[in-house]
């Protein structure tokens, strides 16, 4: 400020041409200091948002449940992993009807989220008190879908630095989505190997 104030008193003391140049630079210092007292421009943070609704009843074994989002589609066994895997919820309140969700939470699980495509969004459940990340232990319950085509999971592309809002899922218990790939072989096995303790339990 106190710059300006000596050129201010220095156009007393020059010329025309001198003044003009001094003018000038004056606009310059003003521009540039009304450009630094702006706030900088916050990108808003990439993610989406809705609501979840439940219709039909709540299986009693059910220990979580919660919203998972995958980058790539669930096309084997192997899709099912911590690297594929971006976002999971916080574990929605047994018995809800409708629940509001956000993947800017601070409540969730994991949040990798970021602009870009993403190809599966769905609604997990499991009857294991820990989290885990087994394709085994959980059963696909509500998935999005684009304009009601049941036929395929629902992809949302995400531009830079938006967050989509209105991203809602449906999940009917009485009318479950078609599941991902699983083990068959280790599915039978685990279902053989609980078939057997409970024939000992009844000989016992």
């Amino acid at each position: 400020m106190l710059c300006i104030v000596y050129l201010l008193s220095a156009c007393y003391l020059v010329d025309m041409r001198a003044k003009q140049i001094i003018f000038l630079l004056l606009s310059l210092i003003i521009i540039s200091c009304d450009k630094g007292l702006s706030p900088p421009i916050e990108e808003e943070e990439a993610g989406f948002g809705g609501t979840i609704f439940f219709s039909g009843e709540w299986d009693s074994d059910v220990k979580q449940t919660n919203l998972v989002v995958f980058q790539n589609p669930l096309l084997s066994v192997d899709d099912f992993n911590i690297f594929n895997l971006k976002f999971v919820s916080e574990s929605i309140p047994f018995g809800s009807q409708n629940y509001k969700y956000t993947t800017r939470t601070e409540n969730s699980i994991l949040s990798t989220i970021d602009a870009g495509l993403i190809s599966y969004i769905a609604i997990a459940q499991s009857d294991k008190d820990t989290l885990s990340l087994s394709r085994e232990d959980w059963e696909i319950v509500g998935l999005y879908y684009i304009d009601n085509d049941t036929t395929k999971p629902g992809t949302l592309l995400i531009p830079e630095n938006t967050f989509l809002d209105s991203i809602n899922i449906y999940c009917d218990f009485n009318n479950p989505p078609p599941q991902p790939p699983k083990d068959e072989i280790l599915t039978e096995v685990i279902n053989a190997i609980i078939k057997d303790k409970k024939l000992n339990r009844n000989h016992n």
